[in-house]
């Protein structure tokens, strides 16, 4: 959530800025995936729960980064992504 204050102090809006951008990650890379859209309602309802869908997705990447996030092949695998 981005938080904009108008001060007319120059010195406490540049350090208003500073705290502004400091406390945002940039974000200029995307991520797409196809799924069915059978899959995206099922996921949206669910990720409502917690949160924006977009914001849920996001955690799952970055947990999936971080090592928080065991993937377990399913018991009859559909794709190629376990061999």
């Amino acid at each position: 959530m981005r938080v904009a204050i108008v001060v007319e102090d120059v010195i406490l809006r540049t350090t208003t800025l500073k705290l502004i951008m400091a406390s945002t990650k940039l974000k200029s890379a995307f991520l797409v995936v196809r799924i069915t859209p059978k899959a995206r309602t099922k996921f949206h309802k669910k990720a409502e729960r917690y949160g924006k869908p977009s914001d849920v997705l996001r955690e799952i990447v970055e947990a999936f980064n971080d090592d928080r996030i065991t993937i377990h092949p399913p018991v009859n695998p559909k794709e190629n992504l376990y061999a």
